[in-house]
């Protein structure tokens, strides 16, 4: 049967409206909607004529180059030595004067993509133009000069030199002097400067507004991105604060910490203390991506290309949207008191969190990167991960260093564009004409060497761009239709990362560019001169050389009380501190707005450092028409490779032009300057913004311009057409699609079966076509997995074999060289991912997407139920909530002193377990609600169904599992939201917790998680979530681990009263109670340790058949360690199964299929190790409640035991009597029990 042709026309048509790609260019000037909003005039285009596009300036540029003869060669490479007026790129190559001769070529032709093979003498061949011998440990490797190294070493290749502006490297000197007291690193002397910032740098009355806040987020990311001065752990300086002190105690002291010194520094006045710089100097957007390998690997999803994001859909947006992950994976992040690292933003530079306006640079270059991987993989579909993602690194370094002339030109007043090389400040410095400097030069360009040296960030560079840093106290959040929501205040924005999702990304950048900003000589607000309280500022940079030296006091400036004031605190000019000289300067650069001194020291060092860069963007540019010819083009870098696309020409193998493609992307038409407006609009549901986001809005000089919103679809008319289309076919041609779709899933089916074979993949438990053996593992999941061992697992040396389980294999894995191996990948989910495979079993569904994106929940169980302190007072509310339970709720009723439970103890345990978890997370008001414990037995029973959901259907029919979450959550909200709504009102008495039980509960002494969710949760329905899931996870830890043990115990004549005994009348005369109880650590002293080894030989053997399991990361095949030749396939799923490893005998000996309750008496458990994978795999996701788990079951079985003993109708039991297991879960069979009160 075929499809009529029409169909496929149709369906062809609709997909093109969805996937139109739009011109990157295409803007047009506003007009107002119904609403009163701006939105795009298709009738008013940027250009008028929107076909033509922006004009290229780059042409109209190198076009005045060759036709006026300014560059030495440059006119020999085109016919007549010239280019035509207004050349576009075809223009250009056509004008290209090809030899009529080949000329011999001076390297062999090259594949168009990078490969580890090529030899290694190519860099010599590539690079060979440079005036200085080469580093072998650079040229060695091909990734180290190709793409750009992490800690930017090998930027700079001359042998010898290769840490030149590295990570980790010394700061320069731009003066090269220094004023330590000794001469040799102790601070000098000087005036309080505390008294210097009263002084200089108060917030002035009259303020001079010129820029928006967005100048000062993208000004600090460029500053994180160059230059990081660490604070020492050791070395301080106390500051009194000053007797004209106003807004301080004049009692108060502040302690300021030095800054790093480099290491072997400061060892003689030969030798003096320089400044460490933990960044690489250059602009290689390293705030984004990391200095070092190992902060480069965690924030890589190793897929496509991208980084790590988190999907958050926040209040107000119309799609979920990226965000920076939370630091999950425990990179280095700077914080404050209060706030664990595990809540903020994960980033390349541990400032990431310091302020919203900079996390908003920050995440649109974020979503930037991952947008250009899209890109880029369209274009080159052969290359891999690792290619895509070195070669995007290489592109947003280009843009950025583009942005970078936006950024210059914000400094002039009136705006004079266009700027064609831009490169204004130099010439406006030099007073030369354009004629005499411009960017198409060789590197390395000898104007921007310091004495043939590359141009490295300086200590006076970092410490004169502190200017830019706070110098706006609040900034408006804006919504869709522009209203101001609030006035936010920037230091309260500081380590805030959650409040940055709630504000919201574009609410936060319509606040950034509608306001704007005073300039520096406005001074600055008292909030951020004393930001020192929350990140120190180095006050020991010494006075160096001002620009130009002052000789008298009168020279700093005009002002009488300025000069007054210096004279009061400096003995004489040439203490005169950097930062002080650089504010009171009032030569001001020209055309610009910034004071000559503070230009030459910071933009003019930026610039020069730019490029300096051997990665440089205008250096790329002109690779093929300066280094070599157009006709035999041999890029030496990816990001050359990318600009200079082959053209087809036989006799020219190696000839290559620009590609128009990638010139438009980088915005060369009109020298990057509207990068800025589409980093934004294209990376936001921002559609209309002013055409330079750094200046304020204005109509005539700097326009609002508007993208058109993403293409839409009718959805209506496309389902309503699809559906008449699929009955109309299925009506006249029935017979042969039910035909055709048995025989396309029989033929897949066989074809992955065969394709498994082939590629070295593990034999695989097929089942029913795509259904597989899911039915069968929802019933016994132990079954499927033993039957699995049975029919491969002794087929090779791996010892492993797929289960296909509907949508996903899970591939069973128990050799221990395998195991390790995702043990040791485990920090870094390179090539398994646990995240991937909680998708796949629903967890964004179960967790809500914003708390599974967030990662929230498990951050604050790690924080706090991970610290002993913490764990040691909720214990004492355990207790409590354990007292009342069972005294509110006892086994044995008070008439009599036994009964008999024939349908067995799991449903007493679970409300047990359950009604002690609400207290402890929910507090005391879980005792007012006891609806609480069925609500979240109900609870738990359809997370169970939704788990098993995931491995059946498809994720696009997620939605089915969704509606009981939802219903779920809402009927926990209806309880919690009245509880919260109460504690924010009782904020002062929060600790003082209501509702006192039976056994006593007062005052501080017993806390709830609830608290340390509202002290970072502002918003009430999320708290609400929260708190359901925390019980929840209790409650899950807690079901078969708490039941098992005790069922084990009782199981065993005799131990249940053995180890009641061990309680109440230890060995050692030591008691059994709060204070000797210690989960996180073990002592054989200890009278708790024969109930801890029963407990975990309990947990030891009721682990499930299959789990902990990791989607499969890797781009490719991952080879195994046990046996290279078997591969697991990427996308499926890699699986260890507790159930069979707990009893291998390799593990625990020949009895490690029995319940041995001393077996861990002497020695614990190694927690998360192949040999005990009950909660993970040791890492960072090892199970944060683990500690709370142990401790909640020490107390709890205490207190049964104290007061019953217990009877079960048989004992002895084996495996199969005791466990069921499920998909994904383990549930005790039923025993009849006799339980009987204890005597007192």
């Amino acid at each position: 049967m075929k499809v009529p042709a029409a169909t496929v026309i149709g369906l062809g048509c609709f997909t093109g409206q969805v996937l139109a790609n739009q011109w990157p260019y295409e803007r047009y000037y506003p007009k107002t909607n119904k609403q009163g909003d701006p939105v795009a005039d298709k009738a008013q285009p940027e250009f008028g004529d929107q076909d033509r596009g922006p004009e290229n300036q780059f042409g109209e540029w190198l076009g005045r180059l060759v036709n006026q003869g300014t560059v030495a060669g440059l006119q020999d490479i085109f016919t007549d030595g010239s280019l035509p007026k207004h050349p576009s790129f075809d223009d250009i190559w056509e004008n290209v004067k090809t030899p009529e001769v080949p000329p011999n070529a001076t390297h062999a032709t090259r594949p168009s993509s990078y490969k580890a093979t090529w030899p290694q003498n190519e860099a010599e061949a590539l690079l060979g133009h440079l005036p200085w011998p080469l580093d072998q440990r650079c040229t060695a490797s091909k990734d180290q000069w190709w793409y750009r190294t992490y800690d930017g070493s090998c930027n700079w290749l001359k042998n010898g030199e290769m840490n030149e502006g590295m990570y980790g490297v010394a700061k320069s000197r731009d003066y090269g002097q220094h004023h330590y007291a000794d001469g040799i690193s102790m601070p000098r002397e000087g005036p309080n400067p505390r008294a210097v910032s009263n002084a200089f740098f108060k917030r002035k009355e009259v303020l001079y507004y010129e820029h928006t806040p967005f100048l000062l987020g993208l000004v600090e990311f460029i500053m994180h991105d160059i230059t990081w001065s660490s604070d020492s752990r050791d070395e301080y300086i106390d500051v009194p604060v000053p007797d004209d002190e106003k807004d301080f105690p004049l009692n108060t002291t502040f302690r300021v910490y030095r800054t790093e010194a480099a290491p072997e520094t400061g060892t003689s006045r030969e030798n003096p203390r320089e400044n460490i710089n933990r960044a690489t100097t250059w602009l290689d957007l390293s705030s984004l991506y990391g200095s070092t390998h190992e902060v480069a690997m965690k924030l890589r999803s190793f897929k496509d290309g991208k980084l790590l994001t988190q999907e958050v859909k926040v209040q107000g947006s119309k799609k979920a949207a990226s965000y920076l992950p939370f630091n999950s994976m425990g990179v280095p992040v700077q914080t404050r008191p209060g706030v664990s690292p595990e809540a903020l933003f994960a980033g390349g530079d541990p400032r990431t969190n310091e302020d919203w306006i900079m996390l908003g640079v920050h995440t649109l270059l974020l979503r930037e990167h991952n947008r250009m991987c899209d890109l880029l993989k369209a274009k080159k579909p052969a290359y891999d991960d690792e290619e895509i993602y070195q070669t995007v690194r290489l592109l947003m370094s280009a843009k950025f260093a583009l942005i970078g002339n936006a950024y210059q030109m914000a400094y002039f007043k009136d705006m004079p564009w266009p700027n064609d090389d831009g490169f204004p400040l130099y010439r406006e410095m030099s007073g030369s004409s354009w004629l005499e400097i411009n960017p198409a030069n060789n590197y390395p360009w000898p104007l921007v060497t310091k004495e043939g040296k590359p141009t490295v960030v300086s200590a006076e560079m970092a410490v004169v761009y502190r200017f830019h840093e706070f110098i706006v106290k609040t900034f408006p959040i804006k919504d869709a239709l522009n209203n101001t929501m609030w006035d936010q205040n920037l230091f309260a924005t500081a380590f805030n990362a959650t409040g940055f999702i709630d504000a919201g990304l574009e609410n936060i950048m319509r606040g950034t560019v509608a306001s704007s900003i005073p300039n520096f000589k406005s001074g600055v607000e008292e909030d951020f001169r004393s930001a020192g309280k929350y990140r120190g500022s180095p006050f020991d940079i010494p006075p160096e050389v001002q620009v130009p030296i002052r000789k008298r006091f009168e020279d700093f400036s005009s002002d009488p009380k300025m000069v007054a004031e210096l004279k009061r605190l400096y003995r004489n000019p040439d203490e005169v501190d950097l930062v002080v000289g650089c504010q009171l300067d009032e030569t001001m650069f020209p055309h610009a707005t910034i004071p000559t001194s503070s230009l030459i020291i910071s933009l003019f060092s930026l610039i020069s450092m730019g490029n300096s860069d051997r990665f440089s963007i205008g250096f790329a540019a002109m690779r093929c028409l300066l280094v070599d010819k157009p006709w035999d083009c041999h890029p030496s870098n990816a990001l050359e490779e990318l600009l200079w696309k082959p053209v087809e020409n036989e006799a020219f193998p190696n000839a290559r032009f620009y590609d128009d493609y990638w010139m438009a992307e980088l915005d060369f038409q009109a020298h990057g300057q509207n990068l800025l407006w589409r980093l934004v609009t294209e990376n936001s549901e921002i559609n209309c913004l002013q055409k330079n986001p750094l200046f304020p809005l204005d109509e005539k000089t700097n326009p609002l311009l508007c993208a058109l919103p993403e293409s839409g679809v009718d959805i209506r008319l496309l389902l309503s057409t699809g559906v008449e289309v699929m009955l109309s076919l299925i009506k006249i041609h029935y017979v042969e699609i039910i035909a055709t779709i048995a025989a396309v899933i029989i033929t897949v089916w066989l074809y992955n079966k065969i394709n498994a074979a082939t590629r070295g993949y593990p034999k695989v438990l097929g089942g029913l076509p795509f259904l597989g053996k899911a039915l069968d593992f929802q019933k016994d999941a132990k079954a499927v997995v033993l039957e699995g061992f049975r029919k491969f697992g002794d087929r090779s040396v791996p010892n492993v074999f797929g289960i296909h389980l509907a949508s996903l294999t899970h591939y069973v894995i128990s050799n221990p060289q395998d195991v390790q191996s995702m043990i040791d990948d485990a920090p870094y989910a390179m090539k398994f991912s646990l995240s991937k495979l909680f998708e796949a079993v629903n967890m964004p569904i179960i967790l809500r997407k914003v708390n599974f994106a967030s990662n929230l929940h498990t951050n604050l169980i790690r924080t706090h139920l991970g610290d002993p302190a913490t764990v040691q007072k909720i214990g004492r509310t355990m207790q409590a909530a354990a007292t009342r339970f069972l005294e509110t709720n006892p086994l044995v009723p008070a008439t009599s002193s036994s009964h008999v439970y024939s349908e067995g103890l799991t449903a007493y345990i679970n409300q047990y377990i359950t009604s002690v978890c609400a207290r402890c997370m929910i507090g005391p008001e879980a005792y007012e609600h006891p609806e609480l414990i069925n609500m979240f037995l109900e609870f738990n029973e359809e997370v169970d169904k939704v788990i098993g959901l995931g491995s059946l259907l498809p994720s696009w029919m997620s939605f089915i599992a969704n509606i009981p979450m939802n219903k779920g959550y809402n009927k926990f909200r209806k309880v919690f939201l009245p509880i919260i709504a109460k504690r924010r009102a009782e904020v002062e008495e929060k600790k003082q917790l209501n509702g006192a039980a039976a056994g006593a509960e007062t005052g501080d002494e017993f806390i709830d998680f609830m608290s340390f969710i509202l002290d970072i949760v502002d918003d009430y329905e999320r708290a609400a979530d929260l708190v359901t899931i925390t019980v929840w996870i209790g409650l899950r830890n807690l079901q078969i681990t708490l039941l098992s043990t005790l069922l084990d115990m009782i199981d065993v004549p005799g131990l249940a009263d053995q180890i009641n005994s061990s309680l109440s009348r230890p060995a050692r005369g030591v008691k059994a109670d709060l204070s000797t109880l210690n989960t996180f650590t073990r002592t054989d002293s200890s009278p708790w340790a024969l109930l801890r080894a029963a407990m975990f030989e309990s947990i030891r053997l009721c682990g499930p058949a299959s789990g902990p399991a990791r989607i499969i990361s890797s781009p490719h095949d991952l080879a195994l360690a046990s046996d290279p030749s078997v591969k697991l396939p990427p996308g499926q799923v890699a699986t260890l199964s507790s159930f069979y490893s707990h009893r291998m005998p390799e593990n625990y000996g020949p009895d490690a299929k029995q319940y041995n309750p001393q077996r861990f008496l002497t020695s614990g458990p190694d927690i998360s190790s192949k040999e005990f994978i009950t909660w993970g795999l040791k890492g960072p996701h090892t199970c944060p409640g683990r500690w709370f788990t142990q401790e909640a079951i020490c107390i709890m079985m205490k207190e049964v035991l104290e007061r019953y003993k217990f009877e079960p109708a048989r004992t002895g039991l084996d495996d199969d009597e005791k466990y069921e297991y499920h998909a994904g879960v383990v549930t005790r069979k039923e025993v009849p029990v006799t339980v009987w009160k204890r005597s007192a």
